[in-house]
């Protein structure tokens, strides 16, 4: 059979948008150290939970970070009511060389963003470059803010080294 369309039907539109983006940084450690900031909780602890002005409802570690280990924490962004949740489960750890995770966003709730994320650390000179790459199912098509989100992130990371 033929399907009909008719003009007054609702369009369902599929929300989701697919992006990816790459993100490369400099840092004055050894590889080792910058590593660690991303592989070991206490460290995520401080630059990827404990932000500045955010409010912490929930966060459960993965400790240690090693593949198959899941990471959980549930909050709320500087002055608003909203409820964001972090799921990451960590795929694969080569420890001081890469890291692959796969983390899903919420918010209040509905789905927010899906992503796979792969890290890699490089010696350099004075240093250790990152290249970290994000490919992601966008709920809310904020592949931009996600990327400055994630930019903003790595800043905090230098903070720590």
């Amino acid at each position: 059979g033929t399907m009909t369309h008719d003009a007054a039907d609702p369009v369902v539109v599929n929300p989701i948008k697919h992006g990816s983006f790459t993100v490369v940084r400099s840092y004055t450690a050894p590889p080792a150290k910058v590593f660690s900031a991303f592989a070991q909780a206490d460290a995520r602890r401080k630059w990827l939970i404990y932000a500045d002005g955010w409010t912490i409802h929930e966060y459960r570690p993965a400790e240690p970070t090693i593949a198959g280990a899941v990471e959980f924490s549930r909050f709320s962004p500087p002055g608003a009511e909203v409820v964001l949740t972090n799921r990451t489960t960590w795929l694969h750890v080569d420890p001081d060389q890469a890291l692959i995770y796969a983390y899903h966003m919420t918010l209040d709730g509905a789905p927010l963003s899906s992503s796979l994320v792969t890290i890699s650390f490089t010696p350099e000179a004075g240093g250790t470059r990152i290249e970290l790459t994000e490919q992601g199912a966008y709920f809310d098509g904020n592949i931009a803010g996600r990327e400055e989100g994630t930019r903003a992130l790595l800043d905090e990371v230098e903070k720590l080294l």
